[in-house]
């Protein structure tokens, strides 16, 4: 059976990943989208919030392993969202006895979202990006038509 618009093998690797989503879905909310994978874990307890993080580790571990896959760690990192006035929690996750990164802002979907939920960090990006787009309109200005501009 063939489904339009999908390889083989994207179907078996949304039917493989799948699984996934639905050890954790009783401690988180998974996100799965194409190759990226994101668990969002919310506790106002902040006990618990951190045994809910250990337990989705442990169980990410155990389907890795029987799955004979290895998570890149280099690609993982733990993103611990807060406001302004709500201290930060002291955390640091690990898999299989390699620490994953905290990071204070990351790209998520052609978004830079950063622990406090500001745009700051991605208006910063957006704005360079932009002053490139206006340098290359006003160098090509003096040689082009209006239409063409």
């Amino acid at each position: 059976m063939e489904y339009p618009g999908f390889s083989p093998w994207t179907i078996i690797f949304l039917i493989y990943f799948n699984e996934l989503s639905k050890i954790v879905s009783d401690k988180s909310s998974p996100i799965l989208f194409a190759d990226v994978t994101s668990f969002s874990v919310a506790n106002c307890d902040r006990d618990k919030f951190k045994l809910h993080n250990n337990e989705i580790f442990n169980e990410i571990s155990k389907w890795f392993c029987c799955n004979l896959l290895t998570l890149n760690c280099d690609k993982t990192y733990f993103l611990h969202f807060s406001t302004k006035t709500d201290y930060e929690i002291n955390m640091q996750v690990s898999f299989d006895d390699r620490k994953i990164g905290t990071a204070r802002s990351l790209k998520f979907f052609g978004l830079t979202i950063d622990s406090t939920l500001t745009w700051k960090h991605h208006i910063i990006e957006l704005t360079a990006t932009l002053n490139k787009a206006c340098y290359a309109i006003r160098s090509i200005k003096p040689i082009m038509s209006l239409a063409v501009l």
